[in-house]
């Protein structure tokens, strides 16, 4: 080999080497970004699990409560100025549409942040939010024992399908990042690259 030969073949190998340097570089900052933003989203996720939980368990159980028992009826029968059917049906309707608007804010925020088996179980909350405000609505006063086992019933499902999304978004926060996940984060970025 000659030294102008050596000299072209170190010169290839050092813009090989420089082009290699510059892609690994690259590729491990892109890395970085997408292990960044797996942590954050986590973040944000965790938040918004715990506050829509904390809203379901106080929207829910107010919803259900919503209908008075028993005693709080005869002394709303004796003492208001009026007919307390009405005001009890248009006190319902007002806490249940307040209480729909507040629960819905905290699913969508869960919705946006996904991911699908997550989506799933919040769906069923929706769902199950949407039966709670419809039962309660129709409710008729004073509350006879089949009304108060429904009600029960509705609790009940309203508790399943909490535990149901409890389950899915604990399985979410517990799972850690793994490669095939950034590898799914990774294509996410070629896109919106090309896009660009």
């Amino acid at each position: 080999m000659t030294a102008e030969q050596a000299t072209v073949v170190a010169a290839f190998i050092g813009v090989v080497g420089g082009l290699a340097g510059v892609y690994i570089g690259r590729w491990q900052v892109r890395a970085e970004a997408v292990v960044e933003h797996e942590q954050w989203l986590r973040g944000q996720r965790r938040e918004a699990y715990t506050a829509l939980l904390a809203a379901w368990d106080a929207s829910v159980l107010k919803l259900v409560d919503l209908p008075p028992d028993g005693e709080y009826w005869a002394h709303l029968e004796a003492t208001y100025q009026g007919d307390p059917v009405e005001a009890m049906e248009e006190k319902i309707w007002n806490e249940s549409l307040q209480i729909k608007e507040d629960l819905k804010q905290h699913l969508e925020r869960v919705q946006l942040l996904g991911p699908d088996t997550v989506d799933a179980a919040c769906a069923t909350l929706a769902d199950t939010a949407e039966a709670v405000v419809q039962r309660v609505r129709r409710v008729h006063f004073p509350l006879n024992e089949a009304a108060i086992e429904e009600l029960d019933e509705l609790r009940d499902r309203a508790d399943e399908a909490r535990t149901e999304f409890f389950s899915a978004a604990r399985q979410e926060i517990h799972t850690p990042p793994s490669p095939r996940r950034r590898g799914w984060a990774n294509r996410y970025l070629a896109r919106v690259r090309q896009r660009s």
